[in-house]
Parts: C-alpha cells; structure tokens; sequence
C-alpha cells in the first residue's frame, strides 16, 4: 500500500515536471544600466521605452522618449525616425524630466511625408536645467498596415548645457512597432 502512495506522487511529481513550461527568465529592461550597456548603450544616452510594442492595425501606440543619467541639459534636439508607410504620429507632448519650476521652451516638427519628428526644448535662464533620468516626450503614433516598423533617433540628436556646449550622447536605442 506503501508503494502506491509514493508511485502516485512520483507520477505526479514527473508528469507536472514534463508537461509544465518552465518560464524563461529573460532581462531586457531598456531602462536597466547593465542590460543596455551589453548593448553597447552607456550613459548619457537616449532610449524609447517600451523596446518593443504589438498592437493591432489602426491601433495606437505610446513611446517614451528616455534621457539616461543626463547631467545639466539646458537644450535638446531630438530627431526621431519612423516609417511613415506604417506608423502616423497622432500626438507628442513633453516629458517629466523636461518640467521643472519652469517649463521649456519645446516645440517640434513632425515631416510625416519623410518620417522625421524634430523636438527641440530649451531653458531659459543660467540656473534652469534638466538632470537625471526620465521621459524626455511622449510619442503617440496610429498604426497604418502591418509589419514591423523600427523607429531610431537621428544621428544629430544632441544635449548642449547652459553654456551652449554639447553633451556627448553615449548611446541612442531603437524602439521597436508590430502592427498585426
């Protein structure tokens, strides 16, 4: 009687060890230092978050554009590159890290015929300026037809500091948009 006990536990115990999926632990936190720096991503550096979205056609679709340890912005130009063919940017609007006791001056330019979104911001004043880690803008794009749409920043994306210097960016991430 004994052994049919434990039979009845060690068949249990094999038949949840073979049938379960054992989840695969998977670190791909684009906000994560150690992560983005495997990926060739180092401080100060510019970066969407989420990496990877999935929506349905004529779905929308939020993106984050991430400052990384910044030190002492008092400017920015932000050149943002999608693919018009699937993704139209519906809105756009200034981050967290960006609003201080006063807000910037921000505007931007979105040249959907070329798929190109500029973003300028700039403080006025010597003591303003913007440090940190945080949303720099919130993008909000409809998807157009399906497909995978890559969207990156422009290679002349750049911080300058008070005195009008440029802060060297370290490393600009790719986001990623599947439209299903």
């Amino acid at each position: 009687m004994r052994w049919i006990k434990y039979r009845s536990f060690l068949f249990a115990g094999l038949f949840c060890l073979f049938s379960c999926d054992l989840p695969e632990e998977v670190y791909d936190n684009p906000l994560d230092l150690e992560y983005n720096a495997e990926n060739g991503i180092t401080p100060p550096a510019l970066i969407f978050t989420p990496k990877e979205s999935t929506v349905n056609v004529g779905e929308s679709v939020s993106v984050n554009i991430f400052a990384m340890e910044v030190d002492s912005i008092a400017g920015t130009f932000i050149q943002v590159i999608y693919d018009n063919t699937r993704l139209a940017l519906t809105n756009l609007t200034l981050g967290d890290i960006l609003k201080s006791n006063v807000n910037p001056i921000f505007f931007y330019n979105d040249d959907s015929d070329n798929g190109l979104i500029n973003i300028y911001a700039s403080f006025l004043g010597d003591e303003i300026a913007a440090s940190g880690t945080g949303t720099l803008a919130f993008l909000t794009f409809t998807t157009l037809s399906p497909g995978t749409s890559t969207i990156r920043f422009g290679n002349d994306s750049e911080f300058v500091d008070r005195n009008d210097n440029q802060i060297i960016l370290n490393g600009l991430g790719t986001g990623v948009v599947i439209a299903q």
